[in-house]
């Protein structure tokens, strides 16, 4: 979870005020060369805050090159451009992650004026309001997750963190087989008993479920 969202100067707030108030303002000014300053601004901060690792996917990428990251917004400005500078709807993302999420919708709420500051309003993890491992255990970062609640299902289904099965070479997906493998290889590795019951709970549902298969 993020700790602390980016805080603006006056004189970057008056900037972005008047940005919202363009005749023009659209979601693509997000391009605009006259807020550069504010981009990076946003960019320095949340990568420092997030230790660039990304929310998503949980990657430490080690690297603050531009190429790796996208500023994200959670709700994306292309269904509301009036949370395009909202600090809680900013952080960086991967580029793999940003991409696949893209404009999906993600929120339950149709706020266009005050931002949602509730969990239960997003369908997929706020970086800013949930805790990670409450919703998906990371098994290995870049490989393998498995969704402890619905929450996490649908994040991981919205950055596509399927696509992880298929560069190890899985196809689209890990069968029951495969997971059975890989939970079991790692419970030596895990120390936290929760952890550990929650494995050894998934493998046995996927015990059943080949059996049954």
């Amino acid at each position: 979870m993020i700790d602390r969202a980016v805080e603006f100067t006056p004189q970057e707030l008056t900037q972005i005020r008047n940005k919202l108030q363009a005749p023009n303002f659209s979601n693509n000014s997000w391009s605009d060369e006259d807020i550069a300053n504010i981009k990076s601004k946003i960019k320095e901060h949340y990568l420092t805050e997030q230790n660039t690792t990304c929310p998503y996917c949980k990657r430490n990428l080690q690297t603050r090159h531009g190429r790796s990251w996208d500023i994200e917004h959670i709700i994306p400005r292309s269904t509301v451009e009036n949370f395009m500078f909202e600090p809680l709807n900013l952080c960086m993302a991967c580029v793999d992650c940003n991409g696949a999420k893209s404009d999906k919708k993600i929120t339950s709420s149709t706020a266009r004026v005050n931002y949602p500051s509730r969990s239960g309003q997003f369908l997929i993890i706020h970086p800013h309001f949930d805790v990670y491992e409450d919703y998906i255990m990371v098994i290995r970062e870049g490989f393998y997750y498995v969704a402890l609640e619905a929450k996490g299902a649908k994040t991981m289904d919205i950055c596509n963190l399927n696509r992880f099965y298929e560069f190890a070479g899985y196809g689209g997906d890990v069968d029951n087989d495969d997971e059975i493998a890989i939970l079991s290889n790692q419970l030596s590795n895990i120390d936290n008993v929760q952890s550990k019951q929650r494995i050894l709970l998934k493998i046995a549902e996927l015990s059943i479920k080949s059996a049954v298969g």
